[in-house]
């Protein structure tokens, strides 16, 4: 007799299950069972409850499928908007480029990990259409699949706490962060934090996956790393994955968006008090010119209000990423007690569970959305269109207007500075 912990990739939670030996006596095996385990909890929407598993088909039908194909075109039009303005040399734009990147890499791995297993559920005979695509994905990606979409999510979130992290030190260091602040700097940087968190998430495939050339080839479950209760995936799955994907990174990106808005707050009238006095104490002489002196105060200004904005923004972002996934912590919280009381998870769980990857795939969405703002081209493109249109339609003599590309080369010039 042996207790094994059978691991459901598609949940968040892990479930007990119990393996009689045949060659042991059935009463035997039951009393070894009663007395090292009070409640056997193995449970698959598939086989045991389907009123739950057509609930979560419809979910990922009805709501995931459009949100996801959404928010790849929001995100894709972002990422255009991006990339049209002039070349700044400024670290945040290859954050910035980063996460819409990862953006979409999260909403076609998380379609994928849902989908994917939902369709191929109905291509189980060789006449189907994807009955060969699905047979790929048996043998190929049922396993990696999950642990693929695990390493583009914590690629995500920490891309994220990174980029509140760089927020503050530009606005906390403004000297120090205009020298610095270079895009070489941030591509290290990038690149680092990418490769330690790949370097984390490698036992996910080196110890818990393996290739199977017999009787075919193809990629298993390793059962001694995935199916037993050991230390391994104790600490591995239940204490270090929940600090490291979620709590950690939550907390930096709350302690570095608090500290952004207090240090815009408590240096705001400082630097407008500095600004102040500099101009009357630089103030122009009769001789020279009477605007001379009002162009360095103006453009320190428009500065610091671009600085202002763009840092509102990205805090938006911080903000909506951790309203969307506030579930997962109340998921990791769920998945802790369950652990601790050695209790079973409930057709609820599951739902919240299933729930929750769809409020971060809306979070992933809407982020092309203050991109979009961030970059204040859609306003501008908006603006065109309707002045184009309505000089069309006017039969007014007026002057013919202004090209677009003259107005936008125009407008490039004064692209804010971050």
């Amino acid at each position: 007799m042996k207790i094994n912990w059978l691991n459901n990739t598609d949940m968040t939670y892990s479930y007990f299950v119990t393996v009689i030996d045949p060659n042991v006596n059935m009463t035997e095996s039951l009393q070894v069972a009663h007395s090292n385990m009070n409640i056997q909890c193995y449970f698959e929407p598939k086989v045991h409850d389907h009123t739950l598993y057509f609930q979560l088909c419809n979910l990922n039908r009805y709501l995931l499928l459009p949100i996801a194909i959404s928010g790849i075109f929001c995100n894709a039009c972002a990422l255009v908007f991006l990339y049209r303005p002039p070349k700044i040399t400024s670290g945040v734009f290859v954050y910035l480029k980063a996460l819409l990147i990862l953006d979409h890499l999260m909403l076609i791995s998380t379609l994928a990990k849902h989908m994917i297993p939902q369709i191929c559920d109905t291509q189980y005979d060789p006449s189907h259409t994807f009955f060969g695509v699905c047979h790929l994905h048996r043998r190929f990606m049922r396993y990696p699949m999950p642990k693929i979409e695990s390493l583009i999510s914590t690629w995500h979130v920490w891309t994220i706490a990174a980029l509140s992290a760089h927020r503050y030190w530009k606005i906390s260091r403004p000297v120090i962060s205009r020298l610095r602040d270079t895009v070489s700097l941030a591509h290290t940087l990038l690149f680092i934090m990418l490769s330690i968190v790949f370097i984390y998430q490698m036992p996910n495939f080196l110890i818990e996956l393996e290739l199977r050339f017999k009787p075919k080839f193809q990629i298993i479950h390793r059962r001694a790393a995935t199916q037993v209760m050991n230390k391994y995936r104790f600490i591995y799955h239940s204490i270090l994955d929940p600090l490291v994907i979620n709590v950690i990174p939550f907390l930096i990106m709350c302690y570095f968006s608090l500290m952004t808005l207090a240090e815009i707050y408590r240096s705001r009238f400082n630097t407008y008090q500095n600004l102040s006095y500099s101009s009357r104490e630089h103030r122009p002489s009769s001789s020279s010119h009477p605007l001379a002196g009002c162009f360095p105060k103006k453009a320190e200004l428009l500065r610091q209000k671009q600085e202002i904005r763009a840092t509102f923004l990205i805090v938006v972002i911080i903000l909506l990423y951790l309203c969307f996934h506030s579930l997962k912590l109340y998921s990791m919280g769920r998945k802790w007690q369950l652990l601790l009381t050695s209790g079973c998870p409930t057709r609820r769980d599951y739902y919240q569970s299933h729930l929750s990857d769809v409020l971060s795939m809306i979070s992933a969405s809407v982020n092309a959305f203050v991109f979009i703002a961030f970059t204040n081209h859609l306003k501008t493109y908006i603006q065109l269109l309707l002045r184009k249109t309505s000089r069309t339609f006017s039969n007014s003599s007026e002057n013919p207007p202004i090209s677009p590309k003259t107005i936008t080369s125009i407008e490039s010039y004064n692209h804010f500075s971050i």
